[in-house]
């Protein structure tokens, strides 16, 4: 599958902020559904920029941050990462992990 351009967002837009994240799902995970919307809710209080990438369109992004599965939400501080969450448990949970 030949991805273009405007299908890629650009993981990098955020690079220069103090701290971002970078969730990382698949249009087919039902999971990542429900995170998706945990994390939604988690950021309409913390105002964190945010990144999300379909990482079905950006298997070089999956394979050289090593990520291991869907969802993943990476803490990011300019272009290094913090924290690297795969469970997502709840909004408070959340919200004390990226308050960090």
């Amino acid at each position: 599958m030949n991805v273009t351009k405007e299908q890629r967002v650009n993981v990098e837009e955020h690079f220069n902020e103090e701290k971002h994240l970078i969730f990382g799902y698949t249009p087919t995970c039902g999971t990542c559904k429900v995170s998706e919307r945990m994390l939604d809710i988690a950021n309409d209080i913390l105002k964190l920029p945010i990144t999300k990438i379909d990482l079905n369109l950006h298997p070089d992004f999956s394979q050289q941050h090593e990520i291991q599965s869907v969802p993943v939400l990476m803490v990011m501080s300019k272009g290094s990462e913090l924290k690297r969450l795969y469970a997502f448990q709840s909004v408070p949970y959340l919200l004390e992990n990226l308050k960090k």
